[in-house]
């Protein structure tokens, strides 16, 4: 069984891209340091919902870089707790901490 990130509590929830379920990492105390690229790329394949609901399960700060081909302006600040994702027909298809 696969648990995804969307779930509350005691709860079980999937994520699936093409017929693949995706999986929430668990919750790691080093990523109220730094997140590590490795950890951050698991998102990639959630759907922008699910992967939102996941970064905040686990205490990552979240931001959508680009939808469907359009940018959006963001802050030149670098946070080594948060995740910006690119996402393509409601998935992500990319993630970068900072």
């Amino acid at each position: 069984m696969l648990v995804g990130c969307g779930a509350g509590a005691g709860e079980n929830s999937d994520s699936e891209s093409g017929g693949t379920k995706v999986e929430c990492p668990q919750v790691d105390a080093a990523d109220a340091t730094a997140i590590t690229q490795e950890r951050a790329d698991m998102l990639i394949g959630f759907t922008e919902s699910d992967a939102e609901a996941c970064a905040a399960r686990l205490g990552w700060a979240f931001r959508v870089g680009e939808r469907d081909g359009e940018s959006f302006a963001l802050t030149a600040d670098y946070s080594q707790q948060r995740v910006t994702v690119s996402v393509t027909n409601d998935l992500v298809t990319a993630v970068v901490v900072g």
